[in-house]
């Protein structure tokens, strides 16, 4: 297509430009013309910026002479660089602006700000500039009216548990949040950190937590996770090795383990099991608030007597000394984890630098990072629920519980559910004790408790339990994703496939077993952990091979039509629909024939899975706190029944062999 004639923009050329490049007309012939013109244009910027200074020192207007002096000693590179930044800063707040409605000065972008003589113009046409309607938003739910009345946080106002948490962030005061599920600590801290001053440094508990922080709280509060500033501090002069696989078998090559082991008359261990164990030990001690590794880092093995396992620990623990001291050293070849660089910038004793650290899920922190925020000179702020303190199993220690504050306060409204799965939290709360809190639901949610016919997902206590809940799904042809991802139990079945084929596995949770017959021993005759036992019972009844496929034909949690995890992997989850499966054990009765005790453990991992659900709550695998409490819902069991008989009248169900 032809257009009305242009010529080149260079000084100097004239060429006649008639065509169109890109949808917009060409300003230059060639390359050469167009770097003629910008060298042309950056001396022009500079004469110009000679101008303002001038005009800016007559008019006694000492800052902008000075940035504008300032931006004359830079370079041409420097000086098209600020201008280029500075253009892109104004195409993104005038992308905001749009967003927000209002009407953006339209004027030509200097290098420096106004010149003092344009002050006036400036000021008249600011008095131009629209003022944006109020965006309107849908309250909070239920939330209580500030006692501070209009007192806003990004448009929500909080309710008086929430003002009484943001009165004690500004006190100065070490504090404690008891947290419940649901309730909107970050929110919460949010409003807090928007009132407090200095400089402030929220530790979240992964890299997407924290990232989500930045992008809501207030600029002066540094979004951060543990790991990543012993990252900036440390793990840098590493970052080679953190992605580094090295086998069993290299490691004890590194450590000279050349000569097996024997721990019991029927276990003989060999220097691969003896350098994974070492590895397994310096894992421990990197989450520990220890300085030095202890033969207590050894991990216990199941099928170990006491006796003998301190023994092995006492073997063990020059070896992961050693492999400690090896492994700092930035050359060196042996495994190098995440962990490692945090353990050791955490032993310099670093100062954060800050005004006040808030340390959010204070309850499952590792003790290294529970230390390190502790011996902080600065206000420390620690937020969590202890009744969700179920990590301790790895290491984690529930800081909440010993954390030195002046004041301890709750936050007990829950946004997630309506007050039924509310009342359902609270049964098991009650039997988690230590913790004051009980749960409110949100009243603006009208969430259930009772039978789904086709839940969003399915929460199970072992990863057994839904290994088979997924084999099951794929059998009926649906799609299920299981949360994490199949790598671990695909580690078992591979290694249990090892004990069967008569050979020794390095797997750490068999390392005490030669044969698939030893194993079978032991869960049936001499107990074990209930996830051992479950396992074991799945591959007998499934076959290591048939899990090691179903894991490889696992979709994503976008395309599944059902979600399967363990209640552990739940924890800082959320679905509209959630079942409960039946692998949740009722204790057993007392020898009197009353109902036994539930376990602290147990129903803290009961009341991690129930707060799940948003909007109904299958609680079917744990109707049998009903008994315990003596508080059955005949309406629900007869619904159970209706939706049993429907379930009989579409045809068999897949098998599942740990169906209750």
């Amino acid at each position: 297509m032809t257009t009305a004639a242009t010529v080149c923009e260079a000084a100097g050329c004239g060429a006649v430009l008639t065509h169109r490049r890109g949808g917009r007309l060409r300003r230059y012939c060639n390359s050469t013309c167009r770097m003629r013109a910008l060298r042309e244009r950056s001396r022009g910027d500079t004469e110009e910026l000679r101008q303002q200074a001038t005009e800016a020192v007559e008019a006694l207007d000492p800052l902008a002479a000075g940035e504008l002096l300032r931006l004359l000693a830079l370079g041409d590179e420097e000086l098209r660089e600020v201008t280029r930044q500075a253009r892109t800063a104004r195409t993104a707040l005038n992308a905001m602006y749009g967003a927000m409605g209002v009407a953006a000065v339209d004027r030509r972008l200097d290098l420096v700000a106004a010149r003092p003589a344009a002050v006036a113009k400036r000021q008249e046409e600011a008095a131009r500039i629209v003022t944006p309607a109020p965006v309107t938003q849908d309250p909070p739910p239920a939330a209580a009216p500030s006692r501070k009345a209009g007192v806003t946080f990004a448009g929500l106002s909080p309710t008086g548990e929430q003002q009484d948490i943001i009165d004690a962030c500004t006190t100065g005061d070490d504090l404690v949040v008891e947290a419940g599920a649901g309730s909107g600590k970050t929110t919460t801290l949010q409003m807090a950190a928007s009132v407090m001053r200095g400089r402030g440094i929220y530790l979240a508990y992964n890299r997407a937590i924290a990232q989500d922080a930045a992008r809501k709280f207030p600029r002066h509060v540094d979004c951060r996770t543990a790991h990543s500033l012993a990252w900036h501090a440390v793990g840098r002069d590493y970052q080679a090795r953190t992605n580094m696989r090295v086998p069993a078998k290299r490691t004890a090559e590194l450590l000279r383990i050349v000569e097996p082991l024997r721990v019991t008359k029927k276990l003989m261990l060999s220097p691969v099991q003896l350098a994974r164990l070492a590895s397994e030990a310096v894992d421990q001690f990197a989450h520990s608030a220890d300085a030095e590794v202890q033969a207590e880092h050894v991990p216990a093995l199941e099928g170990v007597p006491a006796a003998a396992m301190r023994a092995l620990r006492h073997e063990i623990a020059p070896h992961a000394r050693r492999l400690w001291q090896q492994t700092q050293v930035i050359g060196s070849q042996h495994r190098f984890t995440h962990d490692y660089y945090l353990k050791m910038w955490a032993l310099t004793e670093p100062d954060l630098g800050a005004d006040f650290v808030l340390l959010d899920e204070a309850q499952d922190s590792n003790p290294v990072i529970a230390q390190l925020v502790q011996a902080q000179k600065a206000q420390r702020i620690a937020v969590g629920d202890s009744a969700q303190a179920i990590y301790g199993w790895r290491g984690a220690v529930d800081a909440l519980a010993t954390w030195p504050a002046k004041h301890r306060l709750l936050l007990q409204q829950s946004w997630r559910f309506g007050p039924a799965v509310a009342e359902e939290a609270n049964r098991w709360l009650a039997h988690v004790g230590g913790t004051r809190i009980r749960l409110v639901g949100n009243p603006h949610k009208r969430s259930v408790v009772g039978p789904v016919a086709a839940p969003r997902a399915v929460l199970c206590r072992t990863n057994a339990k839904a290994v088979a809940r997924a084999m099951a799904a794929l059998e009926d042809g649906q799609r299920p994703a299981l949360v994490g991802g199949g790598g671990q139990i695909k580690g078992l079945a591979e290694a249990a496939l090892d004990l069967q084929a008569g050979r020794p596995t390095s797997h750490p949770d068999l390392l005490a077993f030669e044969t698939w017959g030893q194993l079978q021993d032991y869960v049936h005759t001499e107990g074990s952990g209930s996830d051992l036992r479950v396992f074991v019972r799945l591959i007998d009844d499934q076959g290591a091979k048939e899990v090691l496929a179903a894991m490889d034909r696992l979709v994503s949690e976008q395309a599944a039509d059902v979600i399967l995890s363990t209640a552990h992997k739940a924890k800082g989850r959320e679905w509209s629909t959630v079942q409960i499966a039946g692998d949740f054990t009722k204790p057993a009765d007392r020898p009197d024939g009353s109902p036994g005790e539930v376990r602290r453990d147990e129903a803290m991992l009961a009341y991690v899975a129930v707060t799940r659900a948003m909007d109904a709550l299958d609680r079917s695998g744990l109707d049998w706190i009903d008994e315990l409490d003596g508080t059955g819902d005949p309406g629900y069991d007869s619904a159970r029944s209706v939706l049993a008989r429907a379930r009989r009248h579409r045809g068999p169900r897949p098998y599942d062999p740990y169906e209750d």
